[in-house]
């Protein structure tokens, strides 16, 4: 199990075997257990999940808060942003220190098979990480480190809630768990998630790496040095200037560099509403706060 923060958590809770086995192990530290209803089943089959999730709160001896959600279009995606929205709303909400969720190695190896084959970076080979701060509330996977039956395992012969999207091959996670991922074991001859998570660890530390660069890079940085960065350091760089918020996607550090190679004073707009300036060679980084006030970060001039 990867360290614990201090203060209280938050669990996400769904009933199912993992997240049962977490809230189990973690059952000492008696997390707060948040169970969030994306109303994607009928009325029926959501009493009958809901009570049950309520009997394994009572059986574990944990408290549970419970969340609604509707999701539109975009399938799984959109269904995980809901739900990750509204357990950032509970945790704040009951004065929660972080959210906990109950991915295992398995999941991760996964999550990286997934992205190589969308053609991913070192972003996607790294994650999901053991911690993250997103939307300002602070994720951790304390069981990232271990394989799934070993947590499943923690919780004693409890009945979780069967999942009957997990036993499908329609999703692309589910073909890489049921097809993908046993056919290379088999063509292998060897378990092929210990192999991805330590392709994963090096992507981490490689992350890390050029994070610290960028952040002593940083304060002097102004447009020049940005374009002379490699197409490897220029992601980690533009983060360590942007005020908050999540990374950009690649199409979003395309646009923003060919603004900067243009030169001109207009201003750029990213997806997700911050305004880059450039003031001569200096940069100027602008987002509204949560009251709609601006707040700005410059990099200074480069001194000659």
């Amino acid at each position: 199990m990867h360290p614990l923060p201090p203060g209280p958590l938050l669990l996400a809770f769904s009933g199912g075997p993992d997240s049962l086995g977490l809230a189990a192990r973690l059952r000492d530290r008696a997390p707060l257990l948040g169970y969030v209803d994306h109303r994607m089943r009928g009325p029926r089959d959501s009493r009958a999940e809901r009570a049950r999730v309520e009997a394994l709160a009572r059986t574990l001896g944990l408290d549970l808060v419970r969340a609604r959600v509707r999701v539109g279009a975009g399938g799984e995606a959109a269904a995980r942003r809901e739900r990750f929205r509204a357990l950032g709303a509970l945790a704040r909400k009951h004065g929660r220190a972080a959210i906990a969720t109950a991915h295992t190695a398995d999941d991760r190896a996964e999550t990286i098979l997934l992205n190589l084959l969308r053609g991913t970076g070192l972003r996607g080979l790294a994650s999901p990480a053991p911690r993250a701060v997103i939307d300002g509330c602070l994720r951790i996977r304390p069981a990232l480190d271990e394989r799934r039956e070993a947590l499943r395992r923690a919780a004693h012969g409890l009945y979780a809630v069967a999942d009957p999207t997990n036993r499908r091959t329609g999703g692309a996670r589910a073909r890489v768990r049921h097809l993908l991922l046993p056919a290379l074991a088999a063509a292998l001859g060897d378990d092929p998630v210990p192999l991805l998570c330590a392709l994963g660890d090096l992507a981490l530390e490689i992350r890390g790496a050029l994070s610290a660069r960028a952040r002593e890079i940083a304060p002097s940085a102004g447009r020049a040095r940005l374009l002379a960065e490699s197409a490897a350091t220029f992601p980690y760089l533009v983060e360590a200037l942007r005020p908050e918020g999540p990374p950009l996607t690649s199409k979003g550090y395309a646009a923003l560099k060919s603004f900067l190679r243009a030169g001109r004073r207009a201003e750029h707009v990213t997806p997700g509403g911050e305004r880059w300036r450039i003031d001569g060679d200096a940069l100027r980084v602008a987002t509204k706060g949560a009251g709609g006030d601006p707040r700005a970060s410059a990099s200074p001039r480069p001194r000659p």
